[in-house]
């Protein structure tokens, strides 16, 4: 059985949830490096994330399940379509971090310096199509 790595993570928790929807698809799949990333962040770089692998028979079928999943817009609290309040599309990133704000660039910089993990990012939508940055409520950033 030969196994390919199908996407890779620096969460383990995001591995999880992917692995699981898969696996109600009928996809097997295996999540290998988590201990390691999980016992520091850093390793994450070391060894390439968290690998989520599937056999390379499940391999395209997994891909397309993940593309639909991806194509699919995200909603509102109303169930409306989430849209980029610059261009009007529904084409978004979803749990982007920002650094955009002025605590931002702040945590970027002592991050560099002491060379610790972000303590502090916006979480926020991000347009694919026009690369704004915009919470739920549609607000610009």
């Amino acid at each position: 059985m030969k196994l390919i790595t199908l996407k890779t993570f620096s969460s383990d928790i995001s591995a999880h949830l992917l692995k699981t929807r898969l696996e109600s698809e009928g996809v097997e799949c295996f999540i290998l490096d988590e201990n390691i990333v999980r016992l520091n962040s850093f390793y994450d770089l070391a060894v390439g994330g968290i690998r989520l692998q599937v056999r390379e028979e499940d391999f395209q079928h997994a891909k397309e399940l993940i593309e639909e999943w991806e194509a699919r817009p995200y909603l509102d609290e109303e169930d409306h379509a989430l849209k980029c309040p610059s261009c009007q599309s529904t084409a978004v990133y979803a749990g982007f971090k920002s650094f955009k704000t002025a605590a931002g660039w702040l945590t970027l910089a002592i991050s560099l310096l002491l060379v610790v993990y972000p303590f502090f990012t916006k979480t926020v939508f991000r347009c694919k199509e026009c690369g704004t940055e915009f919470d739920k409520n549609n607000e610009a950033k």
